[in-house]
């Protein structure tokens, strides 16, 4: 048996390991390209500059992304609630794909949804590798999960599955070209593509927050986790409230703006004297 002070050098070396790979999963240091350096002890040496940057850009974002997120609620409430957008079967429509979605993810769950979900995944992956110019050598789908083989990566390859709803795109797409070749679709149908782009929206949201909250996330890991959760609330808070813009007659790009701006320059002002309504109960 080892001595005890053997057994005691040993337990804390693993500690400060798990400790630096936990802050390392943050700030995105152990996935294979996240630039790092180990030493024959086996934990990250410090972080690389480019890492560094990503976290200060996370930070930057907070208060962008909260704003966002702040303005799509103010103009969900101004267009949908209190102009009525509610009432029209567009809306209940979406309402009611989303309602089916959330019915089968939490009870009909199974290795086919999976399936499909990693298949979105990588196929995003693939998709956003070309956007940037790069080559796809392999794509590997399965229901235990997929990968891709490229010559080519940068954040918006490694997060776009989560924030580019890939089944609503193919909705719009099959539903365009199906107008375009066979038949003109009025305004009496557009309640089914609605109801299609709520259902697989959902899809997307769903399998996006179940799968950022696992900690064997390499495409968050290697840009930091407070960089990619930042980047990934923000766009897709853009994404479903340019949704709504298109939508509803009562919002346009312009007032959704006008909006944002307003909130982004008295946010300083709002977290101060919430901060000092806060510090006034404890003082």
């Amino acid at each position: 048996m080892p001595p005890r002070n053997a057994i005691d050098r040993k337990a804390r070396r693993q500690r400060r390991v798990s400790d630096t790979r936990a802050i390392n999963a943050f700030l995105g240091g152990l996935t294979a390209g996240g630039g790092t350096r180990a030493d024959r002890r086996g934990w990250s040496l410090p972080w690389p500059p480019l890492l560094i940057a990503k976290f200060l850009v996370g930070v930057a974002l907070m208060p962008v992304t909260w704003v966002t997120v702040e303005t799509f609620f103010v103009s969900f409430n101004q267009a949908a609630i209190r102009a009525d957008y509610w009432k029209t079967h567009e809306f209940w429509a979406f309402g009611f794909g989303v309602v089916a979605w959330l019915v089968l993810f939490f009870g009909l769950r199974n290795r086919f949804t999976l399936w499909l979900y990693v298949a979105g995944h990588e196929l995003t992956h693939a998709l956003f590798v070309l956007i940037c110019r790069g080559n796809v050598k392999k794509v590997h789908i399965s229901s235990d999960g997929g990968h891709i083989l490229t010559n080519r990566n940068n954040f918006l390859i490694s997060l776009s599955p989560y924030f580019f709803p890939f089944y609503s795109a193919v909705t719009i797409g099959i539903w365009w070209l199906t107008e375009w070749w066979f038949q003109d679709f009025d305004a009496s149908h557009l309640p089914w593509l609605f109801g299609a782009i709520g259902f697989t929206w959902c899809f997307h949201l769903t399998f996006t927050i179940w799968m950022a909250l696992r900690d064997d996330q390499p495409d968050l890991d290697q840009n930091g986790r407070l960089f990619s959760f930042m980047t990934i609330i923000l766009v897709n808070t853009l994404i479903i409230a340019g949704m709504l813009i298109a939508a509803s007659p009562n919002l346009d790009l312009r007032g959704f703006g006008a909006t944002w701006w307003r909130n982004f320059s008295t946010f300083a002002p709002r977290l101060e004297e919430s901060v000092r309504e806060i510090v006034g109960i404890f003082v």
